[in-house]
């Protein structure tokens, strides 16, 4: 198989090099658009195995230089391929880092030899982040972009309160290795993200990634939304690196990139490996508007009953991770409710599934020559760069708590660092963050009312809907609009959904239905299985616009997960409105 591949595929650079350190090893390497060819050359090996590291693995591609006396110059490449872990039941896969190094060492002047690792360095990081290239291209610096600048939001409370731990153990080293400049906020309070981005210098940003849930990520959205220059600013590509309970959207990144459904470090993983990359796709968002009038922006969902009702009453085994939502699933189908409302919808029936001031340090050591306005208390990757393995020093296990690494305390008028207890969380803890869903409720309709485009489907609330919709009144055990395939992580709930579909895909689970076949749905819908079941129960409907109207008092309903207040709502999506960082433009069709 991969000698074939070998043969076919065009081959962009060739040559042959010693590795580091030295053994008296000498490898080809042959390079291709999707992956490097590995033949041992020295000492000859007795079959004619040959290694493929594919392109999809790859992070970065470094130049070194082990002494100024010294001829010989090397690159590195930094790869993450999936390894098989020993778990308690049989094995699993996983991510591992792999750094292989080889020595150029062909001339005997050092600049010719750091021209040829140049050369190559310049061709692997071409093919990771998608640039067009060929044999008869000419591999200098100026074919790559400007180191990406990413401002990174972390949230220190989402899921089991080990984001910031996550960040120094996988992401920053990872983010490191692809030559990608960041400045990283830890976010203090709710609505924290919402003003920073409010605030933030378009210009002086490639991109906006959360490292939290799904939940901060609504706060950054309508943030930008709020923006008087919202038109540019909801333009601002944005990411997610899943370190909450939910991960929904991470999900449905993971699905459209073609890997395996994951969970935990290995979906963060294959995040990160993704937003390494940087392919960026265009991503609808729903507007919704609430019974006071007030209009926000979702990228995920809207949902009343069931699914809601778990989603807010498992915040108090927030302690668990995602597996609070198991926990409240039982609880809540041990006392299963019913709902009656009235829901309108327009079909679509032609529809087919298809900054605190600070310096920030180039990878190479420059300054980016800006400076970044006043925004709050900031971790910068000055100083990450120059000593990659200084700073970091990778192993397989985990990074415990108590082990991050801790920086000086930064003089006055200096960057901005990190220490481990230089950040007094004053953000309150689990218990009493959560304490009061009506604050909370209260606490969202302070701001002011976002922008953007008009909702053009749907009247206002107080009017009548139009004659071409359909109406269903019911009494429902739940009610779900999704605009992604995943709903968490681990529950595949629209397989035929894409990011930029310009569809709501209408759920609902009508009374009558029993507690055993609600849990058999649940099962199926952890593998996407849910809609073979034909369950008489549950309906779909892929729809441009809906209105929910409950006709009774109890229930609670969210959009994207945060709870909302009660009463009619009412929603409209609009294609393609924002932009999401992939890392894969990888497009998948299905038909309803």
């Amino acid at each position: 198989m991969y000698l074939g591949y070998w043969q076919s595929s065009e081959t962009l650079l060739h040559g042959e090099f010693g590795v580091y350190p030295s053994k008296g090893i000498r490898y080809a390497l042959s390079l291709t658009q999707t992956g490097l060819h590995i033949q041992r050359l020295v000492p000859k090996p007795e079959d004619d195995h040959r290694t493929v590291v594919p392109i999809l693995d790859m992070v970065g591609c470094h130049t070194l230089r082990r002494g100024s006396s010294e001829t010989f110059a090397y690159f590195s490449i930094y790869t993450y391929p999936l390894k098989k872990k020993k778990v308690t039941m049989g094995s699993s896969r996983t991510r591992q880092r792999t750094v292989r190094t080889f020595r150029v060492d062909e001339a005997s002047d050092y600049s010719k030899n750091q021209a040829a690792a140049e050369k190559w360095a310049v061709a692997i990081k071409c093919l990771i982040q998608g640039i067009p290239i060929s044999s008869e291209t000419d591999f200098i610096p100026d074919l790559l972009p400007r180191t990406r600048r990413l401002l990174l939001l972390l949230n220190p409370c989402g899921g089991r309160g080990n984001s910031l731990q996550q960040c120094h153990s996988h992401i920053l080293p990872m983010i490191t290795e692809a030559d990608i400049s960041y400045n990283l906020i830890q976010t203090e309070r709710q609505n924290h993200a919402r003003e920073l981005v409010q605030a933030i210098s378009l210009e002086e940003w490639d991109g906006v990634v959360v490292i939290s849930g799904d939940g901060l990520l609504y706060e950054v959205i309508n943030g930008l939304m709020e923006r008087s220059d919202w038109e540019d600013a909801i333009k601002m590509p944005i990411g997610i690196l899943p370190c909450g309970s939910g991960n929904a959207l991470a999900g449905a990144i993971n699905y459209n990139a073609g890997f395996e459904q994951a969970m935990g470090s290995e979906l963060l993983l294959n995040c990160i490996l993704l937003l390494c990359r940087g392919t960026v796709m265009p991503m609808d968002l729903v507007s919704v508007t609430t019974c006071s009038g007030i209009r926000s922006f979702s990228f995920l969902s809207v949902a009343w009953g069931f699914i809601s009702d778990v989603d807010i009453e498992s915040e108090k085994y927030r302690h668990m991770g995602s597996a609070r939502f198991t926990v409240g699933t039982m609880v809540r189908v041990a006392s299963l409710r019913t709902y009656k409302g009235r829901l309108s919808y327009l079909p679509v029936l032609d529809a087919h599934r298809p900054i605190c001031r600070s310096i920030t340090l180039a990878p190479n050591g420059s300054l980016v020559p800006f400076q970044r306005s006043q925004l709050h208390r900031t971790v910068s990757d000055m100083g990450l760069c120059e000593e990659r393995n200084v700073m970091y020093k990778r192993s397989s296990a985990s990074l415990d708590t108590n082990e991050l690494p801790s920086f000086e305390t930064p003089s006055p008028g200096s960057p901005t660092a990190l220490n481990s207890s230089s950040f007094p969380f004053d953000s309150v803890s689990d218990s009493s963050q959560q304490d009061s869903t009506l604050h909370r409720e209260m606490e969202r309709t302070i701001h002011h009312q976002v922008n953007g485009p008009k909702d053009d489907l749907v009247p206002a609330l107080e009017q009548p809907i139009p004659k071409t919709w359909v109406t269903v009144e019911e009494d429902f055990v739940l009610v779900l609009a999704i605009y992604q395939s995943h709903l968490g992580a681990d529950l595949f709930t629209a397989p035929f959904s894409s990011f930029n579909d310009g569809l709501i895909h209408l759920f609902y689970v009508k009374a009558g239905i029993s507690r055993a076949a609600l849990v058999r749905l649940f099962l199926a819908m952890e593998k996407g299985n849910h809609i073979e079941m034909e369950c008489p129960y549950l309906v779909h409907v892929p729809v441009r616009a809906f209105r929910l109207e409950p006709l009774t008092r109890k229930g609670i309903i969210t959009v994207d997960g945060e709870r909302v207040e009660y009463g009619p709502v009412q929603a409209q999506v609009h294609n393609g409105l924002s932009n999401l960082i992939t890392g894969s433009s990888r497009v998948r069709m299905a038909s309803v």
